[in-house]
């Protein structure tokens, strides 16, 4: 249906379309723009199905959804957590910030529709290049004037890393589609996956570079696009790694640091080769005493901050009282406890389930974009917390709840 058409004889419809639109192209951008749109596509959608009568089925619909008991679950952790905490109404910010995230989730799954899901990712991937532009340009414009700034655009660099890189997941999932892609096309998207690289070596976040490594493995893994077609991509983009790591030191640098500090985390003797890697060491440690004070519930979420004074003396890494522990793993064990993170592990090992199931179901570029990014977005958890940021956890829900409607067109 056009969109004129679509505008005239279903109203709700043309809302929830125009909606979701902003929500994807807001992903790389805005908080504010994301939870909007997404909160009037969910609104608009529950309309749509007030008029067509089928309201009624959206509970059952919702506890249908794989992911279901896993959220629920993971909900009931952090409630539990946070009345056991030590300052429960801070935690409760948060714990309306989880419940938002869910519901979004489930609305995403249960009312995206394939017309409008073709023009959202549309958005999506040219937010991205804009994004991309923006923080190539920061990054080459540095150099030029002699000056070491990593792309960001409009976001903190690792953030910046982290959207890329879920984007490059969609760019080569994209590759794998069932049906003839013309040369144009092709070369379009080989232009692309190069472009988004280019935006994640310029980032100068390792977390990214070893978020790109594990995406391409599992492309590799599960031959899709073909194997001949990955291998070919991953010279090119270590090439282009290569050629751009000459231009700046500081590049090379944090290229070739990522065994160092993998090194320096797993052993006693060998020390942080920066103070970037010193500090997360540091807050792993600080989160590791906190987790045996408070083993089974934690501190409560959202009390890292409130605790970190306690468990740290001055002067405090990078003189700041840190609220993130820099690894989702160890930041929710500290502050929902043993409890919390087996939750988290049974909502995140249901996630790669689901997507995997999905591709077994339906192999094409809708559902092998989830199962690519999956195994990435866990790993980028480990040195940050991905999970809890919007711009990069809405994507991936996003991509989830493509590969959920996908499965059962």
């Amino acid at each position: 249906m056009r969109v004129k058409e679509l505008f005239t004889n279903d109203k709700p419809h043309f809302i929830a379309t125009a909606a979701l639109v902003v929500f994807a192209a807001a992903l790389p951008f805005s908080v504010t723009l994301i939870q909007g749109g997404l909160f009037l596509f969910i609104a608009a959608s529950l309309l749509a199905r007030g008029k067509e009568g089928t309201l009624s089925l959206v509970p059952a619909q919702i506890k249908a959804n794989p992911l279901f008991l896993p959220w629920l679950a993971y909900l009931a952790a952090g409630a539990l957590a946070a009345a056991f905490g030590v300052s429960p109404a801070r935690s409760a910010a948060i714990l309306n910030s989880d419940l938002l995230t869910a519901v979004s989730f489930f609305g995403l799954c249960l009312f995206i529709k394939p017309e409008a899901r073709d023009i959202a990712l549309k958005a999506y991937l040219a937010a991205i290049a804009i994004a991309g532009v923006i923080g190539i340009y920061q990054a080459l414009n540095g150099l030029a004037h002699g000056l070491d700034i990593r792309a960001h655009a409009f976001a903190h660099p690792v953030r910046f890393g982290e959207i890329m890189v879920i984007s490059l997941a969609l760019a080569l999932s994209r590759l794998s589609a069932p049906e003839a892609l013309t040369p144009r096309v092709k070369k379009f998207f080989y232009a692309a996956i190069l472009f988004i690289t280019s935006a994640i070596v310029l980032s100068q976040t390792r977390g990214a570079y070893l978020g790109t490594a594990l995406v391409f493995a599992v492309l590799l893994a599960i031959r899709r696009p073909s194997k001949r077609v990955v291998m070919s991509l991953m010279a090119a983009v270590a090439a282009l790694g290569l050629g751009l790591s000459m231009l700046n030191p500081a590049l090379r640098y944090k290229l070739g640091s990522i065994f160092k500090g993998v090194n320096s985390a797993v052993s006693a003797t060998a020390k942080a080769p920066d103070q970037s890697i010193d500090t997360r060491l540091t807050l792993w440690k600080i989160g590791v005493k906190m987790i045996k004070d408070r083993p089974l519930l934690g501190a409560g979420p959202a009390n890292v901050k409130t605790l970190f004074p306690v468990y740290c003396e001055k002067p405090y890494p990078e003189n700041t009282v840190w609220g993130s522990l820099h690894n989702l793993y160890i930041h929710q064990t500290a502050e929902r406890g043993l409890v919390g993170l087996a939750a988290l592990l049974t909502l995140f090992g249901a996630m790669f389930i689901t997507a995997l199931r999905n591709f077994r179901v339906a192999p094409f570029r809708f559902t092998l974009w989830a199962l690519a990014i999956m195994p990435s977005w866990f790993l980028m958890n480990a040195t940050e917390i991905t999970f809890q940021h919007v711009h990069t956890s809405y994507a991936v829900l996003l991509a989830l709840a493509v590969s959920v409607a996908a499965a059962k067109e």
